[in-house]
Protein backbone atom coordinates (compact mmCIF):
# COMPACT_ATOMS: atom_id res chain seq x y z
CA UNK A 1 0.00 0.00 0.00
CA UNK A 2 1.36 3.41 -0.56
CA UNK A 3 2.36 5.51 2.32
CA UNK A 4 0.21 7.51 3.96
CA UNK A 5 -0.49 10.43 6.34
CA UNK A 6 -2.83 12.17 8.87
CA UNK A 7 -2.91 15.83 9.42
CA UNK A 8 -4.90 16.14 12.54
CA UNK A 9 -3.32 19.99 12.58
CA UNK A 10 -1.15 21.52 10.07
CA UNK A 11 -0.63 20.96 6.81
CA UNK A 12 2.57 21.61 5.66
CA UNK A 13 4.12 23.12 3.07
CA UNK A 14 6.28 20.26 1.58
CA UNK A 15 2.38 19.13 1.30
CA UNK A 16 1.09 22.09 -0.46
CA UNK A 17 4.25 21.70 -2.87
CA UNK A 18 3.62 18.22 -3.47
CA UNK A 19 0.40 18.92 -4.34
CA UNK A 20 1.49 21.77 -7.01
CA UNK A 21 3.52 19.86 -8.65
CA UNK A 22 0.51 16.86 -9.65
CA UNK A 23 -1.70 17.71 -13.13
CA UNK A 24 -3.96 15.25 -11.60
CA UNK A 25 -5.52 14.71 -7.75
CA UNK A 26 -7.35 11.58 -6.25
CA UNK A 27 -9.76 13.09 -4.37
CA UNK A 28 -12.38 11.17 -1.88
CA UNK A 29 -14.14 12.63 0.98
CA UNK A 30 -15.67 11.34 4.49
CA UNK A 31 -18.78 13.05 5.60
CA UNK A 32 -21.74 12.81 8.25
CA UNK A 33 -25.29 14.31 7.02
CA UNK A 34 -27.81 12.08 8.75
CA UNK A 35 -28.07 14.89 11.69
CA UNK A 36 -27.50 18.32 9.52
CA UNK A 37 -28.96 19.89 6.51
CA UNK A 38 -25.28 20.55 4.99
CA UNK A 39 -23.09 17.57 5.20
CA UNK A 40 -20.11 17.61 7.73
CA UNK A 41 -16.67 17.01 6.03
CA UNK A 42 -14.81 15.43 8.24
CA UNK A 43 -11.82 13.82 6.07
CA UNK A 44 -9.93 14.69 2.98
CA UNK A 45 -8.27 11.85 1.46
CA UNK A 46 -5.51 13.07 -1.59
CA UNK A 47 -4.34 10.71 -3.42
CA UNK A 48 -0.74 11.81 -5.48
CA UNK A 49 1.74 8.90 -6.95
CA UNK A 50 3.91 8.42 -4.33
CA UNK A 51 1.67 9.49 -1.21
CA UNK A 52 -2.19 9.58 0.58
CA UNK A 53 -2.16 12.49 2.61
CA UNK A 54 -5.40 12.01 5.01
CA UNK A 55 -6.47 15.72 6.25
CA UNK A 56 -8.99 15.96 9.23
CA UNK A 57 -11.14 18.88 8.22
CA UNK A 58 -12.33 19.03 11.67
CA UNK A 59 -9.24 20.10 13.55
CA UNK A 60 -7.76 21.13 10.82
CA UNK A 61 -9.02 24.98 11.17
CA UNK A 62 -6.97 26.66 8.19
CA UNK A 63 -7.29 24.67 4.85
CA UNK A 64 -7.50 28.15 2.55
CA UNK A 65 -4.17 27.34 1.11
CA UNK A 66 -4.26 23.20 0.96
CA UNK A 67 -8.07 24.02 -1.23
CA UNK A 68 -6.33 27.08 -3.07
CA UNK A 69 -3.67 24.87 -4.76
CA UNK A 70 -5.89 21.72 -4.98
CA UNK A 71 -8.97 23.95 -7.04
CA UNK A 72 -6.14 24.43 -9.68
CA UNK A 73 -5.63 21.11 -10.23
CA UNK A 74 -7.87 18.15 -12.61
CA UNK A 75 -9.47 15.65 -10.09
CA UNK A 76 -10.12 12.23 -10.53
CA UNK A 77 -12.86 10.97 -7.90
CA UNK A 78 -14.96 8.10 -8.62
CA UNK A 79 -18.80 8.54 -7.93
CA UNK A 80 -18.24 12.42 -7.64
CA UNK A 81 -21.35 14.48 -7.29
CA UNK A 82 -21.78 13.69 -3.21
CA UNK A 83 -18.12 14.40 -2.76
CA UNK A 84 -18.29 17.76 -4.91
CA UNK A 85 -21.65 18.80 -3.28
CA UNK A 86 -19.68 18.74 0.56
CA UNK A 87 -16.54 20.03 -0.63
CA UNK A 88 -17.98 23.05 -2.61
CA UNK A 89 -21.09 23.84 0.35
CA UNK A 90 -18.05 23.60 2.96
CA UNK A 91 -15.63 26.04 1.49
CA UNK A 92 -16.81 26.81 -1.60
CA UNK A 93 -14.29 25.23 -4.12
CA UNK A 94 -14.29 22.83 -7.18
CA UNK A 95 -11.32 21.91 -9.26
CA UNK A 96 -10.61 23.19 -12.92
CA UNK A 97 -11.26 19.47 -14.70
CA UNK A 98 -12.75 16.66 -13.21
CA UNK A 99 -12.80 12.51 -14.31
CA UNK A 100 -15.21 10.77 -12.79
CA UNK A 101 -14.09 7.06 -13.03
CA UNK A 102 -17.31 5.60 -12.66
CA UNK A 103 -18.80 8.00 -15.78
CA UNK A 104 -15.67 6.46 -18.25
CA UNK A 105 -16.62 2.85 -16.50
CA UNK A 106 -19.68 3.21 -17.51
CA UNK A 107 -18.75 4.52 -20.71
CA UNK A 108 -16.43 1.76 -21.31
CA UNK A 109 -19.06 -1.07 -21.11
CA UNK A 110 -18.91 -1.37 -17.50
CA UNK A 111 -22.21 -1.70 -15.65
CA UNK A 112 -23.93 1.87 -14.64
CA UNK A 113 -23.38 3.12 -11.27
CA UNK A 114 -20.23 0.63 -10.60
CA UNK A 115 -18.69 0.66 -6.97
CA UNK A 116 -15.31 1.86 -6.20
CA UNK A 117 -14.32 -1.80 -4.81
CA UNK A 118 -15.73 -3.49 -7.87
CA UNK A 119 -13.95 -1.54 -10.07
CA UNK A 120 -10.96 -2.22 -8.15
CA UNK A 121 -11.85 -5.50 -8.51
CA UNK A 122 -12.36 -5.81 -12.48
CA UNK A 123 -9.00 -4.01 -12.97
CA UNK A 124 -6.71 -4.93 -10.16
CA UNK A 125 -7.87 -7.98 -9.39
CA UNK A 126 -7.77 -6.73 -5.26
CA UNK A 127 -10.98 -6.89 -3.00
CA UNK A 128 -11.06 -4.20 -0.87
CA UNK A 129 -12.32 -4.86 2.77
CA UNK A 130 -15.33 -2.28 2.73
CA UNK A 131 -16.03 -2.99 6.34
CA UNK A 132 -16.09 0.98 7.54
CA UNK A 133 -18.90 2.43 5.67
CA UNK A 134 -21.11 2.98 8.24
CA UNK A 135 -18.37 4.55 10.65
CA UNK A 136 -18.45 7.54 12.55
CA UNK A 137 -16.18 10.14 10.91
CA UNK A 138 -17.06 12.88 13.27
CA UNK A 139 -15.49 11.04 16.41
CA UNK A 140 -12.11 10.92 17.56
CA UNK A 141 -9.58 9.89 17.54
CA UNK A 142 -9.61 7.91 13.85
CA UNK A 143 -9.13 4.36 14.17
CA UNK A 144 -6.00 2.29 12.23
CA UNK A 145 -8.83 0.46 10.19
CA UNK A 146 -11.14 3.69 9.40
CA UNK A 147 -7.61 5.33 8.38
CA UNK A 148 -6.50 2.01 6.11
CA UNK A 149 -10.34 2.48 4.49
CA UNK A 150 -10.10 5.95 3.68
CA UNK A 151 -6.62 5.46 2.14
CA UNK A 152 -8.02 3.15 0.30
CA UNK A 153 -10.41 4.81 -1.23
CA UNK A 154 -8.02 6.99 -3.19
CA UNK A 155 -4.67 4.63 -3.60
CA UNK A 156 -6.00 2.88 -7.03
CA UNK A 157 -7.59 5.98 -8.47
CA UNK A 158 -4.64 7.43 -10.50
CA UNK A 159 -3.98 4.11 -11.89
CA UNK A 160 -7.64 3.97 -12.88
CA UNK A 161 -7.94 6.60 -14.41
CA UNK A 162 -4.58 5.77 -16.62
CA UNK A 163 -6.01 2.32 -17.03
CA UNK A 164 -9.44 3.91 -18.46
CA UNK A 165 -7.89 6.77 -20.58
CA UNK A 166 -6.18 4.61 -22.43
CA UNK A 167 -9.47 2.58 -22.91
CA UNK A 168 -11.29 5.04 -23.70
CA UNK A 169 -8.34 6.35 -25.97
CA UNK A 170 -8.58 3.32 -28.10
CA UNK A 171 -12.08 3.80 -28.73
CA UNK A 172 -12.46 7.43 -29.31
CA UNK A 173 -14.39 8.11 -26.28
CA UNK A 174 -12.16 9.75 -24.01
CA UNK A 175 -13.90 13.62 -25.08
CA UNK A 176 -17.08 11.12 -23.70
CA UNK A 177 -15.77 10.96 -20.47
CA UNK A 178 -14.75 14.71 -19.69
CA UNK A 179 -17.75 15.90 -21.45
CA UNK A 180 -19.99 14.10 -18.84
CA UNK A 181 -17.83 14.34 -15.75
CA UNK A 182 -17.50 18.19 -15.85
CA UNK A 183 -20.92 18.71 -15.90
CA UNK A 184 -20.52 17.76 -12.67
CA UNK A 185 -18.22 20.98 -11.74
CA UNK A 186 -21.26 23.33 -12.05
CA UNK A 187 -21.96 25.34 -8.90
CA UNK A 188 -25.56 25.81 -9.88
CA UNK A 189 -25.65 21.68 -8.94
CA UNK A 190 -25.02 22.51 -5.61
CA UNK A 191 -26.10 26.14 -4.38
CA UNK A 192 -29.19 25.30 -2.61
CA UNK A 193 -32.60 27.37 -3.79
CA UNK A 194 -36.07 28.05 -1.25
CA UNK A 195 -37.89 28.53 -4.81
CA UNK A 196 -37.43 25.54 -5.93
CA UNK A 197 -37.74 23.08 -3.22
CA UNK A 198 -40.86 21.89 -3.66
CA UNK A 199 -39.15 20.44 -7.34
CA UNK A 200 -37.42 17.67 -4.55
CA UNK A 201 -41.01 16.36 -3.82
CA UNK A 202 -42.02 14.47 -6.74
CA UNK A 203 -45.83 14.08 -5.98
CA UNK A 204 -46.21 18.00 -5.61
CA UNK A 205 -45.69 18.23 -9.52
CA UNK A 206 -49.16 16.64 -10.17
CA UNK A 207 -51.34 18.84 -7.86
CA UNK A 208 -52.76 22.24 -9.28
CA UNK A 209 -53.96 25.65 -8.48
CA UNK A 210 -54.05 26.47 -4.97
CA UNK A 211 -52.94 23.46 -3.67
CA UNK A 212 -49.95 23.36 -5.43
CA UNK A 213 -49.01 26.73 -4.49
CA UNK A 214 -49.26 25.75 -1.22
CA UNK A 215 -47.18 22.80 -1.75
CA UNK A 216 -44.75 24.80 -2.38
CA UNK A 217 -44.80 27.83 -0.49
CA UNK A 218 -44.60 24.85 2.68
CA UNK A 219 -41.48 23.46 1.12
CA UNK A 220 -39.61 26.92 0.39
CA UNK A 221 -40.16 27.21 4.26
CA UNK A 222 -39.34 24.01 5.31
CA UNK A 223 -35.97 24.30 3.46
CA UNK A 224 -35.23 28.12 4.58
CA UNK A 225 -36.09 26.80 8.44
CA UNK A 226 -33.89 23.42 7.77
CA UNK A 227 -30.48 25.72 6.36
CA UNK A 228 -31.16 28.01 9.55
CA UNK A 229 -31.43 25.85 12.26
CA UNK A 230 -29.02 23.15 9.99
CA UNK A 231 -31.41 19.58 10.24
CA UNK A 232 -32.43 17.51 8.05
CA UNK A 233 -35.79 18.67 5.70
CA UNK A 234 -37.24 15.71 6.74
CA UNK A 235 -36.52 16.56 10.78
CA UNK A 236 -38.74 19.73 10.19
CA UNK A 237 -41.65 18.29 8.33
CA UNK A 238 -42.27 15.17 6.00
CA UNK A 239 -42.83 15.22 2.07
CA UNK A 240 -46.24 13.62 3.34
CA UNK A 241 -46.96 15.72 5.90
CA UNK A 242 -46.35 18.66 3.03
CA UNK A 243 -49.15 17.29 0.61
CA UNK A 244 -51.36 16.64 3.24
CA UNK A 245 -51.20 20.12 4.77
CA UNK A 246 -51.82 21.68 1.22
CA UNK A 247 -54.76 19.47 0.13
CA UNK A 248 -56.84 19.20 3.03
CA UNK A 249 -57.94 22.58 3.17
CA UNK A 250 -57.00 23.84 5.94
CA UNK A 251 -57.94 26.70 7.11
CA UNK A 252 -57.44 27.26 10.90
CA UNK A 253 -55.05 25.69 13.67
CA UNK A 254 -57.95 23.05 14.38
CA UNK A 255 -58.03 22.13 11.53
CA UNK A 256 -53.81 21.37 11.58
CA UNK A 257 -54.37 18.94 14.25
CA UNK A 258 -56.28 16.64 11.97
CA UNK A 259 -52.77 16.64 9.75
CA UNK A 260 -51.73 12.53 10.97
CA UNK A 261 -48.01 12.17 12.54
CA UNK A 262 -47.86 16.37 12.62
CA UNK A 263 -46.97 17.01 16.53
CA UNK A 264 -48.72 19.61 18.80
CA UNK A 265 -45.43 21.12 19.29
CA UNK A 266 -44.96 21.75 15.58
CA UNK A 267 -48.81 23.49 15.46
CA UNK A 268 -47.88 25.77 18.66
CA UNK A 269 -44.65 26.89 17.22
CA UNK A 270 -45.11 27.19 13.38
CA UNK A 271 -48.91 26.81 12.90
CA UNK A 272 -49.15 30.46 12.57
CA UNK A 273 -46.90 30.57 9.46
CA UNK A 274 -48.65 27.70 7.75
CA UNK A 275 -51.89 29.15 7.98
CA UNK A 276 -50.46 32.36 6.50
CA UNK A 277 -48.91 30.39 3.54
CA UNK A 278 -51.87 28.49 3.14
CA UNK A 279 -54.03 31.84 2.92
CA UNK A 280 -51.16 33.20 0.45
CA UNK A 281 -51.91 30.11 -1.73
CA UNK A 282 -55.40 30.45 -1.68
CA UNK A 283 -54.63 33.54 -4.36
CA UNK A 284 -52.54 34.37 -7.70
CA UNK A 285 -52.39 30.46 -8.35
CA UNK A 286 -53.58 30.19 -11.49
CA UNK A 287 -49.53 29.81 -12.76
CA UNK A 288 -49.32 26.51 -10.96
CA UNK A 289 -50.37 23.63 -13.09
CA UNK A 290 -50.22 20.00 -13.21
CA UNK A 291 -47.48 18.23 -15.04
CA UNK A 292 -49.27 16.33 -17.23
CA UNK A 293 -48.76 12.18 -17.57
CA UNK A 294 -47.69 10.81 -21.05
CA UNK A 295 -50.46 10.30 -23.68
CA UNK A 296 -50.56 6.86 -24.85
CA UNK A 297 -49.32 7.90 -27.65
CA UNK A 298 -46.01 9.55 -26.47
CA UNK A 299 -45.25 6.08 -24.53
CA UNK A 300 -45.31 4.58 -27.83
CA UNK A 301 -42.78 6.83 -28.80
CA UNK A 302 -41.07 6.54 -25.61
CA UNK A 303 -41.22 2.84 -26.75
CA UNK A 304 -39.89 3.49 -30.11
CA UNK A 305 -36.68 5.32 -28.90
CA UNK A 306 -35.70 2.67 -26.43
CA UNK A 307 -35.42 0.47 -29.23
CA UNK A 308 -32.89 2.85 -30.97
CA UNK A 309 -31.32 2.97 -27.38
CA UNK A 310 -30.99 -0.54 -27.67
CA UNK A 311 -29.85 -0.61 -31.04
CA UNK A 312 -27.25 1.57 -30.61
CA UNK A 313 -26.03 0.39 -27.15
CA UNK A 314 -25.54 -2.77 -28.67
CA UNK A 315 -22.99 -1.34 -31.01
CA UNK A 316 -21.88 0.75 -28.60
CA UNK A 317 -21.11 -2.62 -26.13
CA UNK A 318 -22.37 -0.28 -23.36
CA UNK A 319 -25.80 -0.32 -21.32
CA UNK A 320 -28.87 1.22 -22.53
CA UNK A 321 -29.18 3.58 -19.93
CA UNK A 322 -25.60 5.45 -20.38
CA UNK A 323 -27.07 6.59 -23.54
CA UNK A 324 -30.48 7.66 -22.07
CA UNK A 325 -32.58 7.00 -18.70
CA UNK A 326 -36.40 5.73 -19.71
CA UNK A 327 -37.18 8.98 -17.11
CA UNK A 328 -34.86 11.48 -19.90
CA UNK A 329 -36.96 10.00 -22.72
CA UNK A 330 -40.08 10.75 -20.99
CA UNK A 331 -39.26 14.40 -20.42
CA UNK A 332 -38.13 14.44 -23.47
CA UNK A 333 -41.26 13.48 -25.03
CA UNK A 334 -43.11 16.19 -22.93
CA UNK A 335 -41.22 18.70 -24.93
CA UNK A 336 -37.90 19.22 -22.36
CA UNK A 337 -35.43 19.21 -25.31
CA UNK A 338 -32.49 20.56 -22.67
CA UNK A 339 -31.37 17.46 -22.00
CA UNK A 340 -27.95 14.75 -22.17
CA UNK A 341 -29.22 13.06 -25.35
CA UNK A 342 -29.63 16.35 -27.18
CA UNK A 343 -26.81 17.33 -26.14
CA UNK A 344 -22.92 17.13 -26.58
CA UNK A 345 -21.64 13.64 -27.45
CA UNK A 346 -24.93 11.40 -27.79
CA UNK A 347 -26.92 14.18 -30.32
CA UNK A 348 -24.75 12.85 -32.90
CA UNK A 349 -25.43 8.94 -32.03
CA UNK A 350 -28.71 8.85 -30.60
CA UNK A 351 -30.09 12.72 -30.24
CA UNK A 352 -30.60 13.20 -33.95
CA UNK A 353 -32.95 10.07 -34.08
CA UNK A 354 -34.74 10.53 -31.42
CA UNK A 355 -35.80 13.66 -31.71
CA UNK A 356 -36.60 12.71 -35.40
CA UNK A 357 -39.41 10.54 -34.01
CA UNK A 358 -40.91 13.23 -32.41
CA UNK A 359 -41.80 15.40 -35.56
Amino acid sequence: MINSQLFESNITSEVIKNIEAQDYLAIDTEFMREKTFFAQLCLIQVGLPKSIYCIDALLNLELKKFWESASKKAWIIHSARQDLEVIYQTTNTLPINLFDTQIASGILGYAPQMGYATLVENLFEVILEKNQTRANWSKRPFTKEMLTYAAEDVEYLLESHAILTEKLQRLGRVTWAEEDSNILINKDIYNTSTKNAGDKIRAIQYLSGKEKKAAYLIAGWREKRAITKDLPRKWILSDRTILDIATMGIKEITDLRKVKNLPASFINNSGDEILKLLEISSKDYEDYIAQLKITEQQKKIVHEMSKIIKEESDKLNIYPEILASKKELKILVCGNLNSRVSNGWRKNIIGNKLLNLMN
